[in-house]
């Protein structure tokens, strides 16, 4: 890559750079915190165990960071979406799936 292209990159990046915040919500088992990680990580794994409150992850692709809120989904934790729905970039719902 020449100095110019590097140049255009770093330019581009300056306007280009994008940052969003998304929530994800469902009940329990409905398969939030295996879309984070697919996500994240590109990877799938079965061993999962129930979100307790919440969890929060940043995951880069290019110019684009996003952070992920993944809200618990059983009944007790329902009540604090509201709180992580405010002022974010979209609302997320992950329906629950039968297999």
């Amino acid at each position: 890559m020449g100095l110019w292209e590097a140049f255009l990159n770093w330019l581009r990046s300056l306007f280009f750079k994008q940052e969003m915040e998304l929530s994800l919500i469902g009940l329990q088992n409905a398969g939030k915190t295996s879309l984070v990680n697919v996500v994240a990580t590109g990877g799938y794994s079965e061993d999962m165990i129930p979100t307790v409150g919440f969890n929060m992850r940043k995951v880069t692709k290019g110019n684009v960071t996003i952070k992920l809120w993944d809200l618990g989904g059983q009944p007790r934790f329902r009540s604090m979406w509201e709180r992580y729905c405010r002022a974010v970039s979209a609302i997320v719902c992950v329906p629950f799936l039968f297999p």
